[in-house]
């Protein structure tokens, strides 16, 4: 009797089932590897002008934290550890400092960080989740064929058993996956088209947008009127009340945000408001500011 003519042994088609199942959870853990190293490639770039004539994109060098070469040598486990070392952060907390170079002041140059920060509670459910996938992971790859016996029916039933529970995790993990890469382009999308903007342009060439385009002058407005009048000076209201109002009224808005160093600097670049230091008599007092117009309203 020829070998091929031989029956196959009862847990033939049963292996069949364990190995396609393994086929499925395999490359649903790939994509979602495909997905880190997406997200770790763009988490923090460096941009630096080389000072050469040229056109485009040609004169600028780019500089990644995690260029493709080295994404591509990292294990799963690795990515996991440092996408939470990266992106994924506690609200008001930031990332560990690395070391990165210092921008040349002479040059354009710019500098972008992709975090995504989220409650303690939303961080380790993510950190369980991503630990339980390297897990799952390393059992799947070195430890299933010594786990269950794979040349019985029973074994290979168990076998298949584990590898569909391990696929509905690993879909989960996935699925989350493409929604935080899904935040990401949706900011890489608002960032292009706000420095595509004469606004986003100021703020990159300039160094802070134009304060009318800016919600800071509002702010000041509010604040001001919003203040207790002091001091012989119609109007006058202390500066260090405005800033109270100011924390208190809109904790939101920051000049830092576009440009500005502090409220001070808002204060002499609006146009709109004064700031005094002294009395009528010359002597020191605590400063003021007063808004010098009423802002004409449409």
């Amino acid at each position: 009797m020829e070998l091929n003519d031989q029956p196959e042994p009862d847990y033939a088609e049963p292996q069949r089932q364990v190995q396609r199942w393994l086929g499925r959870c395999m490359l649903s853990l790939q994509q979602s590897e495909r997905l880190l190293k997406a997200l770790l490639h763009d988490a923090n770039v460096t941009v630096i002008h080389s000072g050469q004539e040229a056109e485009g994109l040609t004169p600028f060098v780019v500089n990644r934290a995690f260029e493709e070469k080295q994404l591509a040598c990292m294990t799963l486990g690795g990515l996991v550890t440092a996408f939470f070392n990266e992106i994924a952060i506690a609200d008001a907390t930031t990332a560990d400092k690395r070391e990165e170079q210092d921008l040349p002041s002479d040059r354009l140059s710019f500098r972008a960080n992709f975090q995504l920060p989220m409650s303690t509670e939303r961080l380790q459910s993510l950190q369980s989740s991503m630990r339980e996938m390297v897990l799952l992971r390393n059992e799947w790859v070195h430890h299933l064929v010594e786990r269950f016996n794979l040349t019985s029916p029973e074994g290979c039933a168990h076998a298949l058993a584990n590898l569909q529970a391990g696929y509905e995790r690993a879909e989960r993990f996935r699925l989350e996956l493409r929604g935080l890469a899904k935040v990401r382009v949706e900011a890489s999308e608002l960032m292009a088209s706000f420095f595509s903007s004469p606004h986003g342009r100021a703020l990159l060439f300039d160094g802070k947008v134009p304060l009318d385009a800016t919600p800071l002058l509002n702010a000041l407005r509010d604040a001001v009127r919003g203040s207790a009048p002091v001091g012989e000076l119609a109007g006058a209201v202390l500066f260090s009340e405005v800033l109270e109002k100011l924390r208190s009224l809109h904790p939101d808005e920051n000049p830092q945000n576009y440009g500005y160093v502090s409220w001070q600097q808002v204060v002499h670049e609006s146009g709109e408001f004064g700031m005094v230091r002294c009395d009528s008599e010359g002597r020191r007092i605590p400063r003021l500011v007063c808004l010098k117009s009423t802002p004409s309203r449409g």
